[in-house]
């Protein structure tokens, strides 16, 4: 059996994960008017690999985990998720969606709904679920984030915290294959912030694909399978954690981690 060395496996990790691709991503640009915010980015996400993005703000890092479902379009290059190319005007772009759940910083939770309507809503009005079905469904995922005490309350009466990891069991409830979360702690206080990641880390201990946008170092270091810095709009450097946090090569990912550690 031929061994693989590391180098390989950093830039081809669908071979440490079974040879399955969940998301690639080849010479990727996007452009806000004249400003290019994505310059030509490369990624390979495996089946069930864990990805951690961070970098300073601007540097294209929420921008590119929102054009992997197309809440942002990408104008260079191709992204592919699950084996489906995302283009524009697509025809099953709702279903990529529905593959690749999204968590935003802010809850975006319909204030008029109770938890439970909240995480039933898509099920009903998208997939033409019975009430009863998509309850079930619901209260599954609403248990599997451990808030399911909380079904029949209104969002103002939850914790910050807890309103997060609603929004994470809404996302679970239409069973995607990929979870997107696009720093999910920042409007949190802080000690809300560990059960909310707490959540996550169990998501991934399920072997759900994640890409994670953030700057909780700790998450990082526990969770992922590999750390990737953006600056620019480019990938700067990438590594597992263990070389990443220890001994990073490029001056700009020390800086920053310097200022983010210290």
């Amino acid at each position: 059996m031929t061994k693989i060395s590391s180098e390989e496996l950093a830039s081809n990790p669908t071979r440490r994960f079974g040879g399955k691709s969940a998301v690639s991503i080849e010479n990727v640009s996007k452009w806000y008017g004249t400003f290019q915010v994505l310059r030509d980015l490369d990624l390979e996400v495996a089946s069930g690999e864990r990805i951690v993005i961070c970098g300073p703000s601007g540097s294209g890092k929420s921008t590119l985990i929102r054009c992997i479902n197309q809440l942002e379009t990408h104008q260079k290059g191709r992204i592919v998720v699950n084996g489906t190319e995302l283009l524009a005007g697509m025809k099953g772009l709702a279903e990529v969606r529905r593959e690749a759940g999204m968590v935003f910083q802010q809850f975006n939770l319909f204030p008029h709904l109770s938890i439970l309507d909240n995480c039933t809503l898509a099920l009903v009005r998208a997939k033409k679920m019975s009430r009863g079905a998509a309850e079930e469904i619901a209260m599954e995922n609403l248990t599997r984030v451990r808030i399911p005490e909380q079904a029949k309350k209104f969002p103002d009466q939850l914790s910050g915290g807890q309103q997060q990891r609603v929004a994470i069991a809404r996302a679970l409830c239409m069973k995607p294959k990929i979870m997107l979360f696009d720093e999910p702690t920042s409007a949190l206080d802080p000690e809300m912030i560990k059960e909310v990641l707490d959540v996550m880390t169990r998501l991934a201990d399920e072997g759900m694909t994640m890409i994670c946008v953030t700057h909780e170092m700790g998450f990082a270091r526990e969770v992922a399978d590999r750390v990737i810095f953006m600056d620019g709009g480019e990938i700067i450097e990438q590594g597992n954690p263990a070389q990443f946090f220890s001994n990073p090569s490029h001056v700009r990912t020390k800086k920053f981690l310097s200022q983010l550690l210290h």
